[in-house]
């Protein structure tokens, strides 16, 4: 059963890689969007963090409810929303449970993906961080509902990430900044499909 706490711990494991990642994404979203990627989600998950931080209680759903608001007040970029409509939309999920079982934690990867869907309009292989995190969502179940542990499924769902966003290059964006740039952005992995790989590689760490 995961608690409060180790809801707390998954948080700061993502916040700091994040943190780690930051200037990676910036990077990576300069030639395809506007190179704010770093800076706003480095923002985003350090309010989420710091929201973990500071929170009491013992609902998870009143932290998540509260890590989303802040989230978005923090990072109102594009993938701020949608990572606040993610959170938010676990948030809810989650809602009257003491603690999460295994069954439940597998299937918040797709409940984040359609929350993302729902928010944004993008679909899986519009060029978004659908395009990883729809694969990872995918294989985590699969490989949970075949009888692998929650880590080694969440492990190789890190993994189908990890190669989903590579696979991202190559690919015509059909959503986004990187929409418009065309031809130019086409050579290049998609920031927000590497955003959801390192996500889900700190998840497992």
């Amino acid at each position: 059963m995961y608690q409060i706490d180790d809801v707390k711990r998954v948080i700061q494991k993502v916040a700091q890689r994040i943190h780690q990642e930051k200037d990676y994404l910036g990077e990576l979203d300069g030639r395809s969007g506007d190179g704010d990627l770093g800076f706003s989600m480095e923002a985003a998950f350090t309010a989420v963090w710091n929201t973990a931080k500071e929170y009491n209680g013992t609902q998870i759903n009143e932290l998540l409810m509260k890590a989303a608001m802040n989230c978005n007040k923090a990072a109102p970029s594009t993938m701020g929303t949608l990572m606040s409509a993610g959170i938010m939309a676990i948030a809810k999920e989650v809602k009257g449970k003491d603690g999460l079982e295994n069954g439940d934690v597998v299937r918040l990867p797709g409940i984040f993906a359609q929350a993302i869907m729902a928010r944004g309009g993008a679909k899986l292989g519009d060029k978004t961080i659908l395009d990883a995190l729809c694969p990872m969502a995918e294989t985590v179940e699969r490989e949970f509902s075949q009888g692998s542990a929650l880590k080694a499924a969440f492990s190789a769902g890190a993994e189908t990430a990890k190669t989903a966003a590579e696979g991202t290059a190559g690919m015509r964006a059909a959503a986004g900044r990187a929409k418009w740039l065309g031809e130019r952005a086409v050579e290049y992995p998609d920031g927000g499909a590497v955003l959801c790989g390192i996500i889900a590689q700190a998840l497992v760490d």
